[in-house]
């Protein structure tokens, strides 16, 4: 489980950019959270030290995946991990706390956290597993079967609480990860269709989902029928120019953009920092992907292969549906963009997660 610390065969660049990234976010909430934190809790600085908490919690967890747990770890015990995740996300529905009208939080003592956030890592290690064991059988029919159980099973829990976003987002990187492990183009539309159908029936049985589907399909018409938030969003965008307003003085924060240090984080770097720094925050995501997918070539076995794709996805997908729905490309959804926007387990498990990418960059490296 435990390896010597040898830090010269590590990425150490890859991991430069990442902690880079990562400090960027904390600024970034800073400015964002200021004026909001003041006016209800009469505390400008309470996002950002709960941020400094949560990025300190952060980078030992990132340590720790990155130099001291060698990836056998995760193969060895993935069904313990995938279960120990499935109770968690069981345990929530009964136990965890309401906020928003979503049960989506899990006290324990002084610590509270989201389920679903280790869900997502659990369900790509369970299936990295099952890709190393059963590719032969991936390939056939038959092979998608326990794949597509592990999945709903995880996603099905998470989707009560009501979570959408991340049942979409575990079901896509799942049937990447099994599409480039050779399963037949037949059962991905088949797995597609079925994931469409289970949207849209979500879509309509939760009357707030509709009727953010409606303004986005309006939208298209006419984009003032888009939702209060994306036209807020897109507003900051536009109004940034090439150079932006400059660090901390955003407009549209001032309480006239909800969530501007979670979700809607991209805007406001947008109308701050202009065309260079969302460039910079595309530039990032973009070297991630690509790089991910590298590392992965040079991977010693199947399974971390595959757990080195799965997280790559995980991150760079999630980023792709935060910035399509901050510019108004998608219908308005909850994700938080990976490293900077506020958050707590997300942004721990996102660390602990690309942690697990800087220990096998130590192959490609190589």
């Amino acid at each position: 489980m435990f390896n010597k610390i040898d830090f010269q065969k590590y990425d150490y660049i890859f991991a430069a950019v990442i902690c880079a990234c990562i400090v960027f976010g904390l600024f970034m909430v800073f400015s964002s959270s200021t004026i909001m934190a003041d006016i209800r809790w009469a505390s400008p600085y309470k996002f950002f030290l709960k941020q400094i908490l949560w990025i300190s919690v952060g980078f030992i967890a990132m340590f720790t995946t990155a130099f001291l747990i060698d990836y056998q770890f995760y193969k060895k015990h993935a069904k313990l991990i995938y279960l120990f995740s499935l109770i968690l996300i069981v345990a929530v529905l009964f136990t965890g706390a309401l906020r928003s009208g979503a049960r989506r939080w899990l006290g324990i003592g002084f610590f509270t956290g989201q389920p679903s956030e280790l869900a997502k890592i659990a369900t790509v290690i369970i299936i990295a597993d099952f890709i190393s064991r059963k590719k032969k059988l991936i390939e056939e029919w038959k092979g998608l079967a326990a794949p597509v159980v592990l999945v709903f099973l995880m996603i099905l829990p998470i989707a009560v609480e009501p979570d959408l976003g991340t049942p979409i987002l575990v079901s896509i990187v799942c049937f990447a990860m099994l599409f480039c492990a050779g399963i037949k183009v037949k059962a991905i539309f088949s797995g597609a269709v079925a994931i469409i159908l289970l949207v849209v029936e979500e879509i309509i049985r939760k009357p707030y989902r509709l009727v953010r589907v409606k303004d986005y399909l309006h939208s298209f018409v006419n984009i003032d029928a888009s939702s209060y938030q994306v036209k807020q969003s897109l507003n900051a965008l536009g109004s940034g120019g090439f150079f932006g307003k400059g660090l901390g003085k955003s407009e549209m924060k001032l309480m006239y953009l909800p969530d501007a240090h979670t979700d809607f984080i991209f805007p406001v770097i947008g109308e701050e920092l202009g065309f260079i720094g969302v460039s910079t925050v595309l530039v990032f995501f973009i070297y991630l992907f690509l790089k991910g997918v590298k590392m992965s070539r040079y991977t010693p076995d199947i399974f971390s292969q595959y757990l080195c794709l799965g997280i790559t996805f995980l991150i760079a997908f999630q980023a792709i549906i935060n910035l399509s729905v901050a510019t108004g490309v998608f219908p308005a959804k909850g994700l938080p963009l990976p490293f900077i926007s506020f958050g707590g387990t997300s942004l721990v498990i996102t660390m602990a997660a690309v942690g697990i990418l800087i220990n096998l960059s130590q192959y490609s490296k190589r």
